[in-house]
């Protein structure tokens, strides 16, 4: 009867089946047996639970470790670079006009401006305007070599701005984007534009008399 119990337990771990009996019986299966099985086998189940408990319990710690640890070593990238930055390192963005819509409704909205560093991605708020309104947030993201911008960077939709004269200012007209919560934004305007920083080009003032 132990060979044979023993068998199938290795049996049924080996296919892992699921079921609300322990071990993965199936419940012709575990009427079968004697309650001195049954009880070795609840046993088992109990330990085998446990410890895919803890497993996962440690993978779960793992993996928040880590997230935290990339998280911290990146803020003080971010917070090297700003401390640090030359010129080309860092854009200003301005948003306005257009509007927000959720639920086939629009909305006005407040403009928005944020800096944005090389390699950095941040979540930009956008607040409605009025007593019924809507605020969302989008992702933006500038490449590590300063020269595109993405917005709504998650999105299939994402907004991609290429520099071209990012220098003077550039300004961008995108169809729209919409989010992963479902809110969209059509018919802004975005101007992009290096922030003055030590190392940037000399400009002539040319005074008239």
């Amino acid at each position: 009867m132990k060979m044979i119990t023993r068998g199938l337990l290795m049996a049924l771990l080996t296919v892992g089946c699921v079921s609300r009996f322990p071990m993965g019986l199936t419940q012709q299966q575990w009427e079968a047996l004697p309650p001195a099985q049954q009880a070795e086998f609840q046993a088992k189940q109990y330990a085998i639970d446990e410890e895919r408990r803890q497993a996962d319990e440690a993978r779960r710690m793992e993996q928040a470790r880590v997230a935290a640890e990339t998280a911290r070593a990146e803020q003080d990238r971010l917070q090297q670079v700003y401390a640090n930055a030359r010129y080309g390192d860092i854009v200003h963005v301005t948003v306005q006009g257009g509007f927000i819509a959720y639920a086939g409704k629009r909305y006005p909205y407040e403009p928005v401006s944020f800096d944005l560093a090389k390699g950095e991605t941040k979540q930009v708020a956008f607040y409605g305007r009025g007593l019924r309104t809507i605020a969302t947030r989008y992702n933006a993201r500038l490449t590590e070599d300063g020269n595109t911008l993405f917005f709504d960077d998650s999105s299939r939709q994402r907004i991609v701005l290429v520099n071209q004269d990012w220098e003077r200012g550039q300004t961008f007209r995108p169809e729209g984007s919409q989010n992963d919560v479902g809110v969209a934004i059509s018919g802004m305007t975005f101007f992009v534009k290096f922030k003055d920083l030590p190392g940037g080009p000399q400009r002539v003032i040319i005074e008239r008399r």
